[in-house]
């Protein structure tokens, strides 16, 4: 019996120290072997435990820091803690990589800049940033959206899109937005600081989003003259998430 506990210990140090050596792994190292041809982050130091790395998406670049949790291996799952920075735009959270194809952002905080959003969908945006408390999405291709919780809120101002040819004007009021799952579906409800319908976003498992803008939301356009109910859905879109810029 005794020799037997001796053994399970010794396998347990074998595999502690096996686990040690991996995340000691330089992080560039890493990269280049399992993703030779992504050319995503540059300027890589540091190792598989922490890091950090510049990175560029289209016209989008900034930093990125990383701290691995390992007792989350407990759970069969790879988890890190990031911070996420892009000019004014810096979130802080844990990516995770679950079992299959199961991905989760969790307890996302920070703010999202009005120059990455300008990078996004090419809009002139008001100065407040969109700011984010406690945010989470779990995400699996087949299963769709689950563990979905947190809240957005953004002070809003005045926004110009482009429409018909010209810069048309609409002023934002305070927005709160509230995100929840239902039938696997990730869905954002955005209200007023009277708690009254604004718009709603629904993005499902294949990634198609759903957008839909009341009359009271638009009635913050000078040039609308709509005559519908206030919580009336006035205009509604389909698309892909990666044609957001198209809205």
């Amino acid at each position: 019996m005794k020799s037997k506990k001796q053994l399970s210990w010794i396998i347990i140090a074998l595999l502690l120290l096996s686990l040690f050596v991996l995340l000691q792994i330089p992080a560039v190292w890493l990269l280049k072997k399992f993703f030779p041809n992504h050319h995503l982050f540059q300027n890589v130091a540091g190792n598989a435990w922490q890091g950090q790395a510049d990175w560029q998406y289209q016209q989008l670049q900034g930093s990125v820091q990383w701290r691995v949790q390992p007792w989350e291996l407990l759970r069969l799952r790879a988890a890190a803690h990031v911070d996420i920075v892009s000019g004014t735009t810096s979130l802080q959270g844990v990516v995770v990589k679950g079992l299959g194809q199961y991905y989760a952002f969790e307890h996302f905080n920070g703010q999202i800049g009005t120059d990455t959003l300008g990078q996004l969908i090419r809009w002139q945006w008001p100065a407040s940033a969109i700011r984010m408390k406690q945010l989470s999405v779990g995400y699996q291709p087949q299963q769709g959206f689950t563990s979905t919780e947190g809240s957005l809120s953004w002070t809003g101002g005045t926004l110009y899109y482009p429409l018909n040819g010209h810069a048309e004007r609409i002023e934002i009021p305070p927005l709160v937005g509230q995100l929840t799952q239902t039938n696997q579906q990730l869905k954002l409800a955005f209200r007023d600081a009277q708690q009254q319908r604004m718009a709603d976003l629904a993005l499902d498992k294949t990634l198609m989003l759903d957008v839909q803008i009341t009359q009271r939301f638009l009635l913050n356009a000078p040039s609308y003259q709509g005559k519908a109910g206030l919580d009336t859905a006035v205009i509604s879109t389909r698309q892909p998430i990666m044609q957001i810029g198209a809205l």
